[in-house]
């Protein structure tokens, strides 16, 4: 699962039904925290790492998943939440950022 960011800042999901891997894909110009208020959605910055809610993820794919996507998103976030990929809270997920040009 990725979260792709353009150079102008425009945010999309791309392969959101891979749920082995999540990242932030991004365009060089941005800083994390650049990144964190472009994605919004209580999104915050930690040094190079971006911790972005479960409600976001979801609310981005708000009438385009089925039962089988929410059950793979919820085993993938119980998944990082055993190996200590969430917040306290368990309310976000630690994700790395990729930049590109």
């Amino acid at each position: 699962m990725i979260i792709r960011i353009d150079e102008i800042g425009t945010v999309w999901l791309d392969e959101h039904d891979v749920f082995t891997g999540f990242h932030v894909d991004a365009h060089a110009r941005f800083s994390t925290e650049n990144l964190a208020e472009a994605i919004g959605k209580e999104t915050r910055a930690d040094g190079k790492h971006l911790w972005i809610s479960e409600d976001a993820v979801r609310h981005w794919l708000s009438g385009s998943s089925d039962a089988a996507w929410d059950k793979g998103f919820s085993d993938m976030f119980e998944y990082a939440r055993s190996r200590g990929w969430t917040d306290q809270a368990g309310t976000h997920l630690r994700a790395h950022v990729e930049y590109h040009d």
